[in-house]
């Protein structure tokens, strides 16, 4: 059986949410819905969506300060933009945000399904374009399985988003070898990123917790960048 894939739907508008919530299963997606971009934030580890559907205009957090916020948890999510005024300025700032995409609200349920199948069908194929992408491979006594996207240790069972697991799969592909920061943002970004150097320091602290005791076994070096020693 095919598992649906699970999209997170955050607009402060409930007749919004209400719509597109039931347009979207209608159409076979799990859907979690979100009223703010702080409340976006608390459930995106737990939901650990395939695609999010980002209001721009919100009160609080708007939809620009939810991206930043939720690439630094994870790089490679897709995430479109959707908004009730769309122009080049909203665009620019948006994909200089991290989304993939946007999409105006008025558009027809053909154009915003067919724009939501691609940007998923584009990162599954990244994800599963790796080497050894389905690999179910042990790290010391930890299992990580990369078509889950989880850790198995100590009796527990950890989450990865998919930031994490691009990073975890290319050190235990090559362990050993040392993948500096700009290597590992390139990974992530590709080429002509602009990302931060605290991305990697921030998702290789998220990885040493989730692997538990083993997670001693990420080491770093100083201008060399980090490895997996096994």
């Amino acid at each position: 059986m095919t598992v649906p894939f699970k999209i997170l739907l955050v607009d402060d508008e409930r007749t919004m949410r209400y719509c597109f919530q039931r347009l979207l299963e209608e159409e076979g997606y799990l859907v979690e819905t979100a009223k703010d971009g702080d409340e976006a934030l608390r459930k995106f580890g737990a939901c650990k969506p395939d695609l999010v559907l980002l209001d721009v205009m919100m009160p609080k957090k708007n939809g620009l300060a939810t991206c930043v916020a939720l690439r630094d948890l994870d790089a490679i999510v897709p995430i479109i933009f959707f908004t009730a005024a769309p122009s080049e300025i909203t665009l620019v700032r948006g994909l200089g945000a991290g989304a993939n995409d946007y999409i105006a609200k008025d558009c027809s349920p053909e154009e915003l399904l067919a724009r939501i199948g691609a940007a998923i069908a584009r990162s599954e194929a990244a994800l599963m374009s790796a080497p050894n992408a389905g690999a179910r491979r042990m790290l010391g006594d930890a299992v990580l399985d990369f078509s889950l996207m989880i850790v198995e240790r100590e009796g527990q069972v950890e989450p990865l988003t998919r930031s994490e697991a691009i990073v975890l799969r290319a050190l235990t592909d090559t362990v050993n070898r040392f993948f500096s920061t700009d290597e590992i943002l390139e990974l992530l970004y590709g080429p002509n990123h602009l990302a931060d150097d605290k991305v990697v320091s921030s998702l290789i602290r998220r990885l040493r917790t989730k692997l538990g005791r083993v997670g001693n076994l990420i080491v770093s070096r100083r201008g060399l960048g980090y490895k997996v020693v096994n």
